[in-house]
């Protein structure tokens, strides 16, 4: 019994030891305290992992992000590079600019940097990629044009039948006097633009406000809750905020049975200096990426991250997509795909979205919000 207490509070004590040479990782000239730290606090764990890597076991008390991996950085380097053919090969961002912050490793993509500037209406034109997507259903196609895959999962022809995907009736039909559509913030504290101030409104729930008032002229029925679901205890804890979000959102779906409809909504991280946009209707706008979490690793599903409705999420985000394309082309980056779940399983119509980046001014952030509810209403109205 002694020697158990002993192996825990000595597990315990390894632990934080660990995550405090860990946290030390930005101090260029402590490489091998970074290292030592991570093999400490893996070797900690590893008794106590039940069946998980160790590794794994890490990645989900970060909340399911890579935010670093010693002895992976060239791979990390690579891995957010577009999938070319469908079958794990692909290609390169050889700036050397890559780096691994905030809810994904970004790099913008080439059609937002391309679209960057141009004036946009809003009135839908003919895309090439799209219709092509319709007109051939093939699977390869829809990788290689639609998103980005993370190297935390992996795709099977299985779970994108494009047709299907494209055909998912997911209108909404309105409820007048009730909630239909819930916008909420897993990251709410730490997510600011470059201008941001002090006050929630300069922040990605001040961005949420916009979109519900958005989607309220469209005449749907909006609960935003402006929970910051990251600040706990008073402080900031991003690795504890999805399952705090998830105990809120449920609470408001139980008072709210009609909210069928789940958006949490971002801000994106991609490196100083990377400050892209798109104009519409004459103003400046932040450029938005949909996320789909697969539950799924390298090897396959993840079981205790079963998602019933994964065909449902990722039918929503690939309809907004091809409405964005075909209407403001331009405002929208590849759908990013990752191998965790992110609280999408509670309803089909459920999607992560990344709108702006640390980079983008408050107000192109807010002037994303009026298209973004564009696109939405398209979708859920099936009109356009």
């Amino acid at each position: 019994m002694k020697k158990t207490a002993f192996r825990i509070m000595g597990g315990i004590g390894g632990i934080f030891f660990a995550l405090i040479l860990l946290w030390m990782k930005e101090v260029p000239s402590v490489k091998g305290i970074e290292d030592a730290g991570w093999l400490l606090l893996t070797n900690s764990l590893g008794g106590h992992a039940e069946g998980y890597a160790a590794n794994e076991m890490v990645l989900e008390m970060l909340g399911g992000k890579e935010y670093f991996y010693p002895g992976r950085e060239s791979e990390q380097e690579l891995v957010l590079a577009e999938n070319q053919n469908g079958q794990g090969s692909r290609s390169v961002d050889s700036s050397g600019n890559n780096q691994i912050v905030g809810d994904v490793y970004g790099r913008e993509s080439e059609e937002a940097m391309a679209q960057a500037g141009s004036l946009l209406q809003g009135v839908r034109k003919p895309n090439a990629v799209v219709e092509k997507l319709r007109s051939t259903l093939d699977t390869k196609y829809l990788w290689n044009k639609f998103y980005i895959i993370d190297s935390t999962t992996s795709v099977k022809k299985d779970i994108f039948d494009v047709k299907k995907l494209l055909e998912t009736d997911l209108k909404l039909p309105k409820k007048k006097g009730k909630k239909q559509i819930l916008i909420y913030h897993t990251h709410g504290a730490s997510e600011h633009f470059v201008d941001s101030s002090d006050k929630i409104e300069d922040s990605i729930v001040g961005v949420g406000t916009e979109l519900a008032k958005e989607l309220e002229k469209k005449g749907y029925g909006v609960y935003h809750d402006m929970t910051r679901y990251d600040w706990i205890d008073g402080k900031l804890e991003r690795s504890l905020a999805y399952n705090a979000a998830l105990d809120g959102i449920q609470k408001i779906r139980k008072e709210n049975p009609d909210i069928e409809v789940m958006i949490d909504l971002h801000r994106d991280s991609v490196g100083k200096g990377k400050h892209t946009y798109t104009t519409i209707n004459g103003k400046q706008s932040a450029i938005v990426m949909f996320f789909n979490g697969l539950s799924r690793n390298k090897s396959g599903p993840i079981d205790y991250l079963y998602n019933p409705n994964l065909q449902g999420n990722l039918a929503f985000s690939l309809q907004l997509k091809c409405k964005a394309m075909e209407y403001y082309d331009g405002f929208t980056k590849p759908i990013y795909l990752k191998g965790y779940r992110y609280n999408l399983h509670l309803e089909s119509r459920s999607l992560l979205i990344e709108l702006g980046n640390e980079n983008n001014t408050v107000a192109e952030a807010k002037n994303a919000a009026g298209p973004l509810a564009d696109v939405m209403d398209k979708v859920l109205s099936g009109q356009g």
